[in-house]
């Protein structure tokens, strides 16, 4: 719907110059559906392109641009950008532009700041979200200030106009109001089925690893609470669980980078390790490209709280057991981890009840990804994968190859970028959703890991994967929101 919003005004002459502000991880996204839906091209700015045109000002010479929320909200970026006046800008995910009152205290996130800039500099504003309302009236209303400053002056008279529903700034839309030219619903109903198992009775292994991984992981992080410069470290610990959560491989492969990395310092590298430890902000994350949150994730699975030689060794002698422990599952013939086994069976289940039916397996670990691909072709099935390690043209040839070829696609969040899954029309996928995480893990480390259960969530039916509502948002058939502008 961003998409007509620009046709129509462009065919009202209304719009020329256009800004797109988004996550970094969503820029090729955009610029692939503006141009292969609405034939309509669009320029990505970033670091590479502002140097590619030193001395000049790229806002002004490109009439159509895409960017981050996250580079544009830099100091000397957002100088120049101001110097441009745009006749339509639309921002994604918007609610990132966060503003917090406490008491007589106003406080202004940098992308908040930016939010400001963007509302003085353009004709007709336009954001998009699906989580709009974060249970916090005056975060709201500071939100919906951007749009048009000043219109409601207090939380109550926003609260009021909702009750009402007369409130001009924004449009809710949710994908099951969304429906043919006959009437007929265009995203069918979503069916999920949760195949849940007991690592304490399927698999003792596994429980055996998961109460070690538990104390290593639970003796460290509160060892790193003890610092303020550890914070990193403690996230870095919560990570092993994650990974633990996706599969036994993934675990593994993080437990080889950890100990490897431990070994480094312990032949003399400490300033690296502090570098690594002080270098990154956890806040910003989910907006990173997903291929750069690996590379962020496997740096900071690698820090560690240990202040000398001994304690370094103590820590890679707990890494070489919980090491030993993993490979010996991942290893074992028959396979003896109980997700991957029911994995094969829902499969199996899945092919006796929809023969022949394309079906995507998502997970949020690369690693994860690489050790289902190589079962699931040894199980004898056709697969093939999407990453966010893969570039644009290596995408799209995959999705041509589980379009014609491949029946079972395994795939990270790149495949649907979080909005939509554009390897499949409505009325053929067949959508299986690999989300394991064991009780405790969104707690954080502080909470030990004391459920033996685990789980596979299933969802068949023929259905698109996209988001529902928001301040100038809901779905439309491509997977976006349909706006709502401000023209002043």
């Amino acid at each position: 719907m961003a998409g007509l919003i620009i046709k129509e005004l462009k065919l009202r002459h209304l719009a020329t110059r256009i800004l797109i502000v988004a996550p970094g991880h969503l820029k090729d996204q955009w610029r692939r559906e503006l141009k292969d839906r609405f034939e309509e091209d669009f320029v990505v700015v970033d670091r590479a392109t502002l140097g590619a045109f030193y001395g000049q000002n790229v806002w002004v010479r490109e009439s159509q641009v895409i960017t981050s929320i996250d580079f544009a909200k830099q100091e000397e970026v957002l100088a120049s950008l101001s110097a441009v006046q745009y006749d339509l800008i639309i921002v994604d995910e918007a609610h990132k532009m966060a503003a917090y009152r406490y008491g007589d205290n106003l406080s202004k996130t940098d992308r908040y700041r930016l939010g400001e800039r963007l509302s003085e500099i353009c004709t007709h504003l336009l954001f998009l979200t699906a989580t709009p309302h974060r249970g916090d009236p005056e975060n709201f209303r500071l939100f919906l200030d951007l749009l048009e400053p000043g219109f409601f002056a207090t939380s109550d008279m926003l609260a009021e106009s909702i009750r009402q529903h007369d409130n001009p700034l924004f449009i809710r839309r949710v994908k099951e109001d969304l429906k043919d030219f006959d009437g007929k619903p265009l995203f069918l109903p979503r069916h999920v089925a949760t195949i849940e198992f007991n690592l304490g009775v399927e698999s003792e292994d596994e429980k055996r690893l998961y109460n070690d991984l538990s104390r290593y992981v639970n003796a460290q992080y509160n060892k790193a609470l003890t610092s303020e410069k550890r914070r990193n470290v403690a996230f870095a610990l919560v990570i092993l669980q994650r990974r633990l959560a996706s599969s036994t491989y993934a675990l593994l492969r993080s437990l080889e980078r950890r100990k490897r990395r431990l070994e480094e310092l312990l032949q003399g590298a400490p300033q690296r390790q502090r570098t690594a430890d002080e270098g990154y902000d956890v806040d910003e994350l989910d907006d990173l490209s997903e291929e750069e949150r690996w590379r962020r994730e496997e740096a900071w699975e690698t820090l560690s709280v240990a202040e000398n030689r001994r304690e370094l060794e103590q820590e890679v002698s707990s890494l070489d057991a919980l090491i030993a422990q993993a490979r010996a599952i991942v290893n074992a013939a028959p396979p003896v981890e109980a997700k991957l086994r029911h994995l094969r069976a829902a499969l199996e289940q899945l092919n006796r009840d929809h023969p022949g039916e394309k079906i995507l397996i998502f997970t949020e670990s690369r690693d994860t990804l690489e050790h289902l691909e190589k079962n699931v072709r040894l199980w004898g099935y056709s697969v093939c994968t999407i990453h966010g390690g893969m570039d644009l043209a290596s995408r799209i040839q995959a999705e041509k190859t589980f379009k014609n070829e491949a029946q079972i696609m395994v795939a990270t969040e790149a495949a649907g970028e979080r909005d939509q899954s554009p390897v499949l029309s409505p009325d053929d996928q067949l959508r299986y959703s690999l989300e394991s995480q064991p009780p405790g893990t969104a707690h954080g480390a502080d909470s030990p890991l004391r459920s033996d259960a685990r789980s596979l969530c299933v969802q068949p039916g023929s259905d698109r994967h996209a988001r529902g509502t928001g301040v100038a948002g809901g779905v439309s058939q491509t997977g976006r929101d349909p706006p709502g502008a401000r023209q002043r």
